[in-house]
């Protein structure tokens, strides 16, 4: 074995991953010990050498004895090919054939993380291997169980961020199982985790697909009467506790503790929880609803009309037409939403929304500056087999059959069953409180009183936490009331103005597809010609790309882009190929441009549709 070669692919390490090469140095030994595995070289029928594993009086091999090549020839062969700047997820160096056959096939923009769980395979190789040479010029992460695993979880969520699930490869070598079963259980479980997101995310923007707009271009016409939910900075006091109230199935437990806490605190409530709420005689300061599509009859009650309501542009409409009261609002990114204010020299506050109604108004109650936070009902989780608290969508909530659920910790039994989504809000909001009481003095109480852990959080029963700080007495109406709209008179009639010009700015985008697939059509025609002119080329791209500048600077293409996935799925699911000649690139490009523009006149046409009921109507 090479102590120079050793010397070297440290170096190379600590070049991509400084750091790295000091830790391997000082855990070698007690690594090594730990594994307590022999790692052995033997000659191959090829005449290579190979590693073997001796393990429990066995001995695994890494690699096939006959001929190590075929096996990572055959199984590069049957991941399909594997698109530039593609991630691709391996477990094991193993005797590096299959790196070799992936950098043999790959393009050198694809990334490759090579994760080895023992560290006395990585520690042979660093004797054997070339790593400058193996690395070559591509990205290559490599994470290696004792020293760097920590980073397994981040580094995958960033190589698969954006558009780059659908283009990932993965394999584990041969006897990693074996060896290894918990690391690459785990491996495969994150890798399960973030593909599972994205897929969740893509599923939920296609779900919404048809309601988003209708629900945004009917929603945005509040704003012009409407708050922004910074105006309650500095109006309502922040040394009083504020109460999180939700629906989950705990609530029912301490429901009539919350009356005590009432004009001695702030209480904001989710959409799910408020008919429970006011059937108690708890009528609270505000309330909350953020999703697309939930029914209207969840808090149709007259005494929630003009409960103070923060809600999101894109919410379900019905919620904000039934709505009658103060209507609170936060900056969601959203072009034609901000231009309002633009347009009047002001501005709105954002922020993180986390996903799920008890996350926005959690992240209010944080922004407003409150030092105790307290969460009611925020069960996430069954607790006692039920989804939420009776009352909420039926009066008595029945139990569900939850085999099959995954388990989490909870505050008062050791773990219960809930659903992935449920537990990707638990750790959000471990996550948010862990990053939050970083920069500010606050207090987490947990009072829900079953349900699942939220770490950061100190568990107190209501009753305690409503006799230790409910101390005095608050008029949270009187300061809500005090709050006057945030524009004037003059500003909203320009506002009024800009509504009623809307269907308009929409039909831009109309005309300038129409545009576009007449600049394909003759991006086509040209290919197809023979004897390609490349200045005539050029002079057309340059066309379609100032065409697509201005589609993407109207204020409705981002409002459009979320309403048509499967046009946005064209361009990305494409772009990413290569092609041997400039005509068949430009072929390519022709008939993914045109299909794109087709669906993109089509959607704005929608769009135009929905403005010219909603917004352009307004008075």
């Amino acid at each position: 074995m090479s102590n120079e070669l050793k010397c070297r692919n440290l170096k190379v390490l600590e070049e991509r991953f400084p750091g790295m090469a000091e830790l391997i140095e000082e855990k070698k030994d007690s690594l090594l010990k730990k594994e307590a595995v022999q790692i052995t070289e033997e000659t191959a029928f090829t005449g290579e050498q190979i590693l073997t594993v001796k393990w429990e009086g066995r001995r695994l091999y890494l690699a096939g004895r006959r001929a190590p090549s075929a096996h990572p020839e055959n199984q590069v062969s049957v991941l399909g090919r594997i698109i530039p700047n593609a991630p691709v997820f391996v477990l094991g160096m193993g005797n590096l054939h299959y790196i070799d056959q992936l950098n043999q096939k790959a393009d050198e923009s694809v990334q490759i993380l090579i994760y080895e769980p023992l560290f006395s395979v990585f520690y042979k190789q660093l004797y054997l291997a070339d790593f400058k040479k193996l690395f070559g010029k591509r990205t290559v992460v490599m994470i290696v169980e004792g020293i760097n695993e920590d980073g397994l979880d981040g580094m995958i969520r960033t190589m698969l961020q954006g558009d780059k699930v659908p283009l990932m490869k993965y394999f584990v070598l041969p006897n990693y199982v074996e060896l290894c079963l918990e690391q690459t259980e785990n491996f495969l479980k994150i890798l399960k985790e973030h593909t599972h997101a994205y897929y969740v995310g893509m599923g939920t923007k296609m779900f919404f697909r048809n309601d988003f707009a209708k629900n945004f271009y009917s929603n945005v016409r509040y704003i012009r009467t409407g708050y922004k939910a910074f105006q309650l900075l500095n109006v309502i006091p922040a040394d009083i506790p504020a109460f999180v109230v939700s629906a989950g199935p705990s609530l029912n437990k301490n429901i009539k503790q919350l009356k005590r806490a009432k004009n001695k605190s702030f209480m904001i409530a989710v959409d799910t929880a408020l008919k429970p709420l006011l059937k108690e005689g708890i009528v609270p300061d505000m309330f909350a609803t953020l999703d697309g599509i939930k029914p209207v009859e969840l808090i149709e009650q007259e005494e929630a009309k003009n409960i103070p309501l923060l809600a999101k542009l894109t919410s379900t409409k019905g919620m904000l037409d039934y709505h009658t009261g103060k209507k609170f609002f936060i900056n969601e990114g959203l072009r034609y939403a901000n231009e309002l204010f633009a347009m009047n020299h002001k501005s709105i506050e954002g922020f993180a929304v986390g996903g799920s109604v008890a996350t926005l108004a959690f992240s209010l109650v944080c922004h407003l500056g409150f030092r105790k936070i307290i969460f009611v009902g925020q069960d996430l989780a069954y607790t006692g087999n039920k989804s939420h608290a009776d009352g909420t969508f039926q009066e008595k909530m029945p139990q569900e059959d939850t085999k099959g659920f995954i388990m989490v910790p909870g505050n008062y039994e050791d773990e219960l069953p809930t659903l992935s989504n449920l537990d990707g809000y638990r750790k959000w909001f471990g996550e948010y409180i862990e990053q939050w009481e970083k920069d500010h003095y606050v207090e987490f109480i947990n009072a829900t009183e079953g349900g699942a852990r939220i770490e950061g959080t100190t568990l107190m029963t209501l009753a305690e936490v409503i006799d230790a700080e409910c101390t005095r007495e608050v008029n949270i109406k009187s300061c809500i009331d005090s709050l006057e709209p945030f524009f004037n008179k003059e500003e909203q009639d320009k506002i009024l103005k800009y509504f009623q010009d809307t269907p308009k700015q929409i039909h831009e985008i109309v005309l300038l597809a129409q545009e576009g697939r007449k600049l394909y059509s003759q991006l086509d025609k040209l290919c197809r010609k023979g004897n390609l002119d490349k200045k005539a080329y050029l002079k057309i791209l340059k066309r379609v790309k100032r065409n697509r500048k201005k589609i993407e600077q109207n204020p409705h293409f981002d409002m459009l882009i979320n309403s048509m996935i499967v046009a946005e799925q064209i361009i990305r699911s494409g772009q990413y190929f290569k092609h041997d000649t400039l005509e068949e690139e430009g072929l390519e490009l022709a008939r993914q441009g045109k299909e794109y523009m087709k669906l993109m006149e089509g959607y704005a046409e929608a769009i135009e549709e929905i403005a010219k009921e909603t917004v352009a109507k307004e008075t």
